[in-house]
């Protein structure tokens, strides 16, 4: 899970951390235990560098209220962290939910989609600065996303 941020993860623990968010997740639908359900989104998104479970996580559970979640880990984190990221780091991150959100865009679970892609745009927006030499870059970007939302839309 090489070009996000983050140490080196067991594939069994990001296992273990997947089958933990899509457990809390079915607690949280089923009404069974919604604040052990909370408190573990919650661990999740306030982890340090968590980036290499959620894309794990993005791409490996069945779940789209798991996906939605580590999405929106990755946003939280990203956020909070911003200053400790490396400038490949935050264009890794910018990339890898550009390319998700146009890889799945027609997906059933919009839902995932909107929050990675509304991810995408607050790295974008926050980076705007980091990346003013690289403006290409950023309208590459854009109009790469802007695309595969039109044709998504078109059909």
């Amino acid at each position: 899970m090489s070009g996000l941020p983050g140490d080196p993860v067991d594939v069994l623990e990001l296992e273990a951390t997947m089958h933990a968010v899509e457990h809390a997740c079915s607690l949280i639908r089923m009404h069974a235990s919604p604040l052990e359900a909370e408190q573990l989104l919650v661990f999740l998104s306030k982890s340090p560098m968590p980036y290499q479970s959620c894309r794990f996580i993005l791409e490996n559970s069945q779940m789209p209220n798991a996906r939605f979640q580590a999405a929106s880990a990755i946003g939280d984190a990203s956020m909070r962290e911003w200053g400790v990221l490396t400038d490949e780091n935050k264009r890794n991150l910018i990339l890898y939910c550009l390319h998700y959100a146009t890889k799945h865009a027609s997906a059933t679970d919009a839902y995932v989609q909107v929050k990675v892609s509304a991810v995408a745009a607050q790295l974008l927006k926050r980076g705007w600065y980091v990346f003013g030499n690289y403006l290409w870059f950023i309208s590459s970007a854009i109009y790469f996303v802007l695309c595969s939302y039109y044709d998504w839309i078109s059909f």
